[in-house]
């Protein structure tokens, strides 16, 4: 808003002087504020004393440590009581100094009531309020009056009376502005008038406990289960970290309480020692006014026995004030020392734990380091003792998965503390895994199996779901074919490697496998004979011919003959080449069945086909009773 220049000097002297007034009622409280923080006072001595207790009260009230024995609950509650004590023995004393300076002619600072300045200081607030207001009553009726003027004029009159109405208006609404500034001011000072008074302050510090001062008090019970320690005799690794990192933190705790213990004892020390000189000099006047001669003036002895009262009121003014800074001195000393004892039942108990924490690791160190030497006995031992390389490859699996089993065993039981949670936790991952997996571990179930002494080894030869195929890999959970197929007796691989479950074996679908031990299968070769052939004759001469080729390979039969019959124990016929001779729709017809060697069965098939054409090529004989050429055919596919 637009405020016009006062042309009347009454009203700028006025204004200047508020002015003035204002100013040096904003400035005053800085002045007084740092002549206080320049002198430090003895009420400010006893507020600190008084903040200090509080504070080390709520410390110790709010103290939860059940690091040591379970016992130690007993440190608490006397640390607590102690701490009540202490706490009412320094509000009673600092009443009594505030009190006994009060009384003091020389302590002005110690006034209970507002000092001089902060009297001189609401004064001069008080007096520009009540004049501001004086001056806006006399402008706002000077407006209204001008108002109705306004109203009733014309002309040139009108314009100087709306200039003095513009002119004090704007002077209106600086009073006002300033009687606002001034009743801040004023609300302020008389707060602080009120609440600064030692007395005042003390009683506003004694509201924030009031369970210290309640007329009925409740009975703290200590709802502790169990301590930190007991609790960590049965825990587990990380248990007892938990509870030893618990312990480090208690006792650092405590520290600072001794530490925060024994700064408060020596602020109740520093405001205890010029009362104790105090009452020494009091006893010392009293000792020197015994000692003086009796008198018999009657004016004299009036003025003894005053000089005797006047020392016993100060007596017992100050003693209201020694008395119980030297009965807080004493019980801050008692918790002192059971602070002190507390910390040495932590630390016990700290030790304790920290060797059953190093006992712990060294068992689970020397557990794993037992399941490693077992792991590198398997190892050498089946290296030593084991040459099959399929059985070899076998333990060594079965070694792998034992021993991280053995090792996450060693490594969950040193960790874990709560083993029933655990064991209720496994029970339902148990129960998840088997409805999840249960098709893997069948597979794993029948591994075991197919590695047994019946089971099946690389090379052999398998019927699977219609798939027919050797062996390559018999893997965790999966069996692997190499794919064979053809037509007759011929069978060649396709390149195709078919995987099946392990768990397939447990299933409908037909599963066939050669006899264990064995890597030979049957074959024949039939020749067609004239009805005039002498069969006698002619079986002696074929039969001749394929045992020719028989015996350059009958040591490999033979040797697995041998193995069969051990590993099933049971007597087996010696596989041989036989004859017979069969009669056919184009007549009779001469085979012979032979063993042949899986790996090389081709091969003997063209070396029996090139003996019998040889021998039937050779003899007349034979040429004149074979009708036909040699077929080689498959009675039982591989």
């Amino acid at each position: 808003m637009h405020l016009p220049r006062l042309v009347r000097g009454s009203h700028q002297g006025r204004h200047v002087w508020v002015v003035l007034i204002l100013a040096g009622t904003l400035a005053l409280p800085f002045v007084l504020r740092a002549k206080t923080q320049s002198t430090p006072t003895g009420s400010e001595a006893i507020l600190a004393h008084l903040n200090a207790a509080i504070s080390w009260y709520h410390q110790i009230t709010s103290l939860d440590i059940t690091a040591g024995q379970p016992s130690d609950i007993l440190y608490v509650e006397n640390a607590r009581n102690s701490a009540t004590q202490v706490l009412q023995l320094a509000f009673q004393a600092s009443q009594a100094q505030a009190a006994l300076l009060a009384k003091n002619k020389n302590g002005q600072s110690f006034n209970n009531g507002p000092s001089s300045a902060a009297l001189d200081q609401q004064t001069t607030v008080a007096r520009a309020v009540s004049s501001t207001n004086d001056r806006i009553s006399q402008n706002q009726a000077q407006l209204d009056e001008l108002n109705k003027k306004i109203a009733a004029s014309r002309g040139k009159e009108r314009e100087q009376l709306l200039s003095q109405r513009d002119s004090l208006q704007g002077e209106l609404d600086l009073d006002k502005t300033i009687l606002d500034a001034l009743q801040k001011i004023a609300s302020v000072t008389g707060n602080e008038n009120g609440g600064t008074g030692l007395a005042g302050q003390i009683n506003q510090l004694k509201q924030s406990v009031p369970e210290v001062f309640a007329a009925t008090k409740k009975e703290t019970t200590s709802n502790v289960q169990s301590s930190k320690a007991s609790r960590a005799q049965n825990a587990g690794l990380f248990g007892l970290t938990s509870t030893l990192f618990s312990q480090m933190r208690d006792i650092h705790d405590i520290d600072q309480l001794i530490s925060q213990t024994e700064r408060l004892r020596d602020m109740a020390d520093r405001l205890d020692t010029p009362l104790r000189d105090s009452v020494k000099g009091l006893v010392q006047q009293g000792r020197e006014m015994v000692n003086q001669p009796p008198t018999a003036n009657p004016a004299q002895i009036a003025a003894t026995r005053q000089t005797f009262e006047a020392l016993t009121a100060q007596f017992k003014q100050v003693s209201a004030v020694a008395v119980p800074l030297r009965q807080e001195m004493i019980l801050l000393d008692e918790c002192r020392g059971d602070l002190q004892e507390w910390r040495t039942s932590i630390e016990s108990e700290y030790g304790r734990v920290l060797r059953s924490l190093l006992t712990r690791v060294a068992v689970i160190l020397m557990a794993l380091l037992f399941v490693f030497v077992l792991s590198e006995l398997w190892r050498h031992g089946t290296y030593r003792y084991v040459h099959d390389a399929r059985r070899r490859r076998q333990l060594m699996l079965i070694r792998r998965v034992l021993t991280g089993f053995l090792m996450v065993l060693v490594i969950a039981l040193g960790f874990v503390s709560e083993f029933s949670s655990l064991a209720t936790f496994a029970g339902f991952l148990t129960a998840g895994i088997a409805v999840a997996l249960q098709t893997v571990i069948l597979s794993v179930a029948a591994y075991f199996f197919l590695i047994g002494r019946y089971g099946v080894r690389v090379g052999d030869r398998l019927t699977v779901g219609g798939v027919t195929g050797d062996v390559i890999e018999v893997g965790l959970v999966r069996l692997y074919l190499m794919e064979l197929s053809g037509t007759g007796i011929d069978l060649y691989p396709t390149g195709r490697v078919v995987v099946f479950a392990n768990s397939v074996m447990f299933q409908a679908a037909p599963f066939f496998k050669q006899l264990p031990g064995t890597a030979y299968a049957w074959h024949e070769i039939a020749v067609t004979l004239a009805s005039n052939a002498k069969l006698a004759v002619v079986e002696k001469k074929l039969l001749e011919a394929v045992n020719s080729v028989y015996s350059q390979y009958q040591h490999a039969i033979d040797h697995q003959h041998t193995v069969v019959q051990r590993l099933l124990d049971t007597a087996i016929a010696i596989p041989t080449p036989t004859s017979h001779v069969y009669f056919a729709d184009t007549g009779p017809e001469f085979v012979v069945r032979y063993p042949v060697e899986l790996q090389h069965a081709a091969q003997i098939d063209d070396e029996v086909t090139r003996k019998l054409m040889e021998a039937i090529g050779s003899d007349a004989e034979l040429k004149a009773a074979v009708s036909g050429s040699p077929k080689l055919r498959a009675p039982i596919k591989a």
